[in-house]
């Protein structure tokens, strides 16, 4: 469902935020109502509802914001991977040029389909957390290229460039498996998501037996509830998946390396 949210345009993905909430609000509603009728409240009920709000809330804050705080964490990594794998790319071509004319052909050709495959191929195999085997291969061709010329050659520039070569293609391969990895990664629908929703009902819970005599209390406490959490859920949704969605980290540092003089 999480998926389907992410894919939607910014307004729309705000929107069915709120409404997802404002349905945890409706299905706690109908509990407590079925409760209070096989279950009538006490005197003190209310009492006892005012003191669990203020201790339901605090704890469900501090999970959605640790929750949070880790997606956005996962967002900024994948685009530090992004970086390192375009800067080992520029590291790769600038040590191309210090290469044999036959060798800093191929060495460049292979990083060019290389760069192509990954911003045409692999970043949309990202959004389902596959990858590219196209573009593993050609990484580990440029790393064998580097390992043989590097065997191959008596001139001590020549194979200090290779040695280079071979460190910054590693580099590339490092950071491609960090960006893949956090491709990859579940998100919010791992157990986190699971403790958020549980907690989110809890407290629509208590807001519901808290004013569920009183018509006017109950429908701005839900309408506010909504509103609030549905706007931090859109948060949360918009940086769950960093290649998925509207929001998804994009390959232009990548992507001006193709249209390079």
């Amino acid at each position: 469902m999480f998926e389907f949210i992410q894919l939607l345009p910014p307004l729309l993905k705000f929107a069915a935020c709120v409404l997802f909430v404002g349905l945890i609000a409706l299905v706690a509603l109908g509990a407590m109502s079925m409760l209070r009728r096989a279950w009538p409240p006490g005197l003190h009920a209310p009492n006892m509802v005012n003191t669990m709000l203020s201790g339901i809330l605090l704890p469900t804050g501090m999970v959605i914001a640790f929750v949070a705080a880790d997606i956005w964490q996962q967002d900024a990594k994948g685009h530090i991977a992004v970086e390192h794998e375009a800067s080992a790319v520029v590291d790769v071509l600038r040590i191309a040029k210090f290469l044999p004319g036959d060798r800093r052909e191929s060495v460049t050709g292979l990083i060019d389909d290389y760069i192509r495959e990954v911003v045409e191929n692999e970043w949309p195999f990202m959004a389902t957390g596959r990858w590219s085997l196209v573009a593993e291969n050609q990484l580990e061709a440029l790393i064998i290229a580097s390992v043989e010329l590097e065997a191959s050659t008596d001139q001590l520039g020549v194979r200090r460039a290779a040695e280079e070569l071979r460190r910054y293609a590693q580099n590339i391969e490092r950071a491609r498996d960090d960006r893949l990895l956090i491709a990859r990664s579940p998100g919010i629908m791992s157990a986190k998501g699971a403790v958020v929703l549980m907690l989110l009902f809890v407290a629509a819970c208590v807001l519901c037996e808290l004013h569920l005599s009183q018509r006017r209390p109950l429908v701005l406490s839900m309408l506010l509830f909504s509103l609030s959490f549905g706007a931090t859920l859109y948060l949360i949704v918009s940086f769950d998946r960093p290649f998925m969605g509207t929001n998804q980290i994009q390959p232009e540092s990548l992507s001006l390396l193709l249209i390079r003089g």
